[in-house]
């Protein structure tokens, strides 16, 4: 894998004409932006997905007999509870979520991405009976990488293990019996199927190293005529020959318009 950091700075003159208005995007998935002609595909992954609450053996397995389990989507809190619940109120175990599903043929020779915003406690992912990650804490978004591990034309089976029981190991940390809150179990945020080019700009959770991953932006020399604004682009690449790559920063202002 080839990475480059890439640093550039803007000048920009401040206009003294009013505040801007705070812009409203007008869609946002995980995240992520989808542009036209940048070779990024989102697509939602909450429908469909096959429930059991507790523990059950083999459920990792492709064949795994799942037609009994409940159809659930995502964001799936485990149970519903009152305004009133406190950490000694709410389900704590196991919880188990299977998906079936074919990759479109659009994407089967891009890069594949599976993005959980959030699983509640110690979590496992399977993809066709193979183990592909294991995560803990139910605060930060995790992902993984599918692209080798997808059956292309058929069907792939994934397979979450959530388990929100106490453990000292991973935030909050304390016996929830002690807690004047609850947290909830399973996949309480949503997922994305993420597709990209076999050059791809990082993501931050995925590159797992301290100030590295993505995109960052800062500022520096602010004053009322003029700000600095420096940007640092973390770059991959699958492909297994070298290759000459250019990026191109586009600045708008509030109602849309390019400003550099």
């Amino acid at each position: 894998m080839k990475k480059n950091i890439l640093f550039i700075t803007i000048i920009l003159f401040l206009s003294n004409t009013g505040i801007a208005q705070e812009k409203i995007p007008d869609y946002s998935k995980a995240g992520f932006y989808e542009i036209p002609g940048s070779g990024r595909k989102v697509y939602n992954f909450n429908v469909g997905w096959r429930f059991f609450k507790g523990v059950v053996k083999g459920a990792e397995q492709n064949n795994f007999n799942d037609s009994d389990w409940n159809i659930v989507n995502t964001p799936h809190g485990l149970e519903l509870l009152s305004t009133q619940a406190s950490g000694s109120s709410n389900y704590q175990g196991e919880a188990w979520y299977r998906k079936h599903f074919i990759i479109p043929e659009s994407v089967e020779n891009k890069r594949l991405i599976i993005y959980f915003e959030a699983v509640m406690g110690k979590s496992k992912v399977w993809l066709n009976g193979e183990l592909l990650a294991s995560h803990y804490g139910g605060y930060l978004p995790f992902s993984i990488d599918i692209s080798k591990k997808i059956i292309k034309g058929k069907e792939n089976v994934l397979v979450v293990w959530a388990d929100n029981s106490n453990d000292t190991s991973y935030p909050p940390g304390k016996s929830q019996q002690r807690l004047d809150f609850c947290y909830f179990g399973g996949i309480y945020r949503d997922v994305w199927l993420i597709a990209t080019n076999k050059i791809y700009i990082t993501d931050p959770n995925q590159e797992d190293k301290i100030s590295g991953g993505g995109t960052f932006v800062h500022y520096e020399d602010l004053s009322e005529e003029k700000v600095n604004v420096v940007v640092q682009t973390d770059i991959a690449s699958k492909l297994s020959s070298k290759q000459q790559i250019s990026i191109k920063y586009i600045l708008k202002d509030t109602d849309g318009k390019i400003v550099l």
